[in-house]
C-alpha cells in the first residue's frame, strides 16, 4: 500500500514537471522570439531613411501646388488639404481636386486627375498632363497680340439670362486699385504678358492665404499679394521644381516686383463684356464658356 502510494506521488510529481517544461518552453520561447523582433524592428528603423527634409517641410507643397496653378490658367485647382502620398520609388503630389467656375454660388469640386511624381529627396520627376479645357486657346493666344473680340459665341449673338466666362487682356498693365479691388474680390489674374517659351503668367483666386500655405503679409482679397508673398518664400534651391513647370525664379521675382495686372479671367454677363469691350485700354477679349443661369437672381 505505502509503495503503491509512493508510486503515485512520484508519478505525479514526474508529470508535474513535466508539465511544467512542455508550459514554459513556449512562452519562454515567445519572449525570445519577441525580443528578436523587436531587435530587428530596431534594426530596420536605424537602417530606414529618413523621410527628407524637402517632402518633411511644408514649403515643397508651397512650392510645388502653386507652381503647378500658375503653370495651368486653365484649370482652378483646389490647394487647401493637398498632400504629398507615399508611393513606390518616392512621393505624389495630389491636389484636393479641381472647382468649377460657377455663375454664383460656392464652387463645385471634384477629384483632380492631375499629380505630381517627386523622388524621395523631393525632386520632380513626372508631371501628369490634363486635356485643354474651353479658356486653352485664349490662354494660348494671351499676349500674342491678339486684338479684338472672339470666343464661342460673337458678342451679338450674346442674350440675357447667360452668364460667360471671359478673358480680357490689357493694352498696358493695371493695378489692383485701377481695376476697383484693392479691397477686393481677388480675381484670377494675368501678371504678365508671356514667357519665353511659355504662358503669360497666372495666379488664381478662389482661394485665401491659408490654403495656399502663404506667409504673413499675405492678404486674402488681393491677388498681387497672395503672389508677392509666394514669390517671397522661393529660394535659389526650388529653382529646378520650378522649372518643370515651365517657371523662373528672376521671371516670378520681377512679376511681383512689379505687381502689375495684364489680364483677367472673370465670369461676366453679356452686358459686362459690352462693357468691357469698349474700354480703350482693352486689347482681346475672349468668350470661353457661356451658361445659362437657372433663375434671374442668380443672373444681372
Amino acid at each position: 500500500m505505502k509503495r503503491s502510494l509512493t508510486a503515485g506521488v512520484i508519478v505525479g510529481f514526474l508529470l508535474f514537471l513535466t508539465s511544467c517544461t512542455t508550459e514554459g518552453l513556449p512562452q519562454s520561447n515567445l519572449r525570445a522570439e519577441q525580443s528578436g523582433l523587436r531587435t530587428q524592428e530596431s534594426d530596420l528603423q536605424g537602417h530606414r531613411p529618413d523621410m527628407p527634409t524637402a517632402v518633411t517641410n511644408d514649403h515643397l507643397l508651397t512650392v510645388v501646388g502653386n507652381a503647378a496653378m500658375v503653370a495651368n490658367p486653365e484649370h482652378k485647382f483646389i490647394m487647401g488639404g493637398s498632400e504629398l502620398w507615399p508611393v513606390l520609388g518616392g512621393y505624389e503630389f495630389r491636389f484636393t481636386g479641381i472647382a468649377a467656375r460657377p455663375y454664383a454660388g460656392p464652387s463645385i469640386s471634384f477629384e483632380s486627375p492631375y499629380w505630381v511624381k517627386m523622388s524621395p529627396s523631393g525632386e520632380v520627376r513626372d508631371v501628369s498632363k490634363l486635356p485643354p479645357t474651353g479658356l486653352t486657346a485664349a490662354v494660348d493666344e494671351f499676349g500674342s497680340g491678339a486684338r479684338g473680340i472672339s470666343g464661342v459665341e460673337s458678342l451679338s449673338e450674346l442674350k440675357p439670362g447667360v452668364m460667360t466666362t471671359t478673358v480680357i487682356e490689357f493694352k498696358k498693365p493695371v493695378t489692383e486699385k485701377s481695376l476697383g479691388l484693392e479691397n477686393g474680390p481677388a480675381r484670377d489674374v494675368f501678371l504678365s504678358r508671356g514667357r519665353v517659351g511659355g504662358e503669360a503668367m497666372y495666379w488664381p483666386a478662389h482661394e485665401g492665404c491659408s490654403d495656399k500655405g502663404l506667409p504673413e503679409p499675405c492678404v486674402d482679397y488681393s491677388s498681387v499679394s497672395q503672389f508677392r508673398s509666394w514669390v517671397s518664400t522661393l529660394t535659389a534651391e526650388d529653382e529646378p521644381i520650378l522649372a518643370r513647370f515651365g517657371l523662373n525664379l528672376a521671371d516670378l521675382r520681377s512679376a511681383a516686383h512689379d505687381g502689375l495686372i495684364y489680364g483677367i479671367i472673370a465670369n461676366f454677363a453679356p452686358y459686362a463684356i459690352r462693357k468691357h469691350a469698349k474700354g480703350k485700354n482693352v486689347q482681346a477679349v475672349w468668350i470661353t464658356e457661356i451658361r445659362s443661369c437657372p433663375a434671374k437672381k442668380d443672373c444681372p
